[in-house]
């Protein structure tokens, strides 16, 4: 018996295969680079899948005020499309490696930074508010990026922030609920969260010998005076180190501390492999408040 075929399959095996619509390529992550791990994190977070982030300081223990950058890192910069630095000196080298880049943030300018303010700005919730909000706006304008997800994205990463400034807050509550409110008094040996110590409630006192180290100059006789004796006679709650900061002096005022049971609490430059911003800093105060729980034992 004869069978007939339909004329639609009669044409397609007359005329070959039948084409299969091919779907268009997708389209390739924005290449985000950062002098800071921290910067990338941020901008990881609010890209998404979006962005591919490449941080050129991502090992614990660097220093970006002395760092000789290599050629490396000079093209990785040049070749991003939205390049991060902080600026405030802390990572000047970096800027010329950005001069063809199609987008650049530099932190120090987007929030003020004047010379003699703390150029540790990965770790003041407003300069990062304000850069994650930057960072969303440039991205979506970015061709094939959808700017409705980037805003979800940045409304999640605002809520985190929000968590962290309400720790904060609490922490600073806490101290002014004293008869007379005044900061917490801590030494330093280099200011690396001084902002984050502030909005928390507590003060260095000890600005003068902690920026000197900062800026790898001799910090003054009277200066080192002062602060062997805030160390000695406990007249301080907690001293700060910077684990990417190593001297003679550094080594001396921590054994000074240890001997007469002061904590010491140390806090880096550098974000840690594996964790975000917001669980970095958390960590950070929840450092620092065990540490004033012991300090005031």
């Amino acid at each position: 018996m004869m069978r007939f075929f339909p004329a639609v399959l009669l044409a397609a095996l007359i005329s070959g295969p039948v084409a299969v619509a091919q779907a268009e390529p997708s389209q390739p992550p924005v290449r985000v680079v950062c002098v800071e791990a921290a910067w990338c994190d941020v901008a990881a977070q609010i890209g998404g899948a979006d962005v591919q982030t490449q941080a050129l300081l991502a090992t614990p223990g660097i220093d970006p005020h002395d760092l000789t950058p290599s050629p490396s890192m000079a093209r990785a910069m040049a070749g991003a499309t939205i390049a991060v630095v902080n600026g405030a000196t802390y990572d000047d080298w970096a800027l010329p490696f950005t001069a063809s880049v199609p987008e650049r943030i530099v932190v120090a300018s987007l929030v003020g930074w004047r010379p003699g303010d703390n150029p540790h700005l990965f770790l003041d919730p407003v300069a990062v508010g304000k850069v994650a909000q930057v960072f969303a706006d440039r991205l979506s304008h970015q061709p094939g990026i959808s700017a409705l997800d980037v805003a979800e994205r940045l409304a999640a990463f605002r809520k985190e922030l929000e968590g962290v400034t309400a720790r904060l807050a609490v922490m600073k509550a806490r101290h002014d609920a004293v008869p007379v409110p005044v900061p917490v008094p801590v030494a330093a040996v280099e200011p690396v969260g001084e902002t984050l110590l502030r909005d928390a409630g507590l003060a260095v006192v000890d600005e003068n010998f902690a920026l000197a180290i900062m800026n790898h100059a001799e910090p003054s006789p009277r200066d080192v005076a002062q602060v062997d004796m805030l160390v000695d006679g406990r007249k301080v709650r907690m001293l700060m180190t910077n684990p990417a900061i190593h001297s003679p002096q550094i080594d001396r005022l921590v054994d000074r501390a240890q001997a007469v049971g002061l904590p010491v609490v140390a806090i880096g430059e550098t974000l840690p492999p594996g964790q975000s911003w917001q669980g970095w800093v958390h960590g950070i105060l929840q450092t620092v408040e065990q540490a004033l729980d012991d300090g005031g034992k």
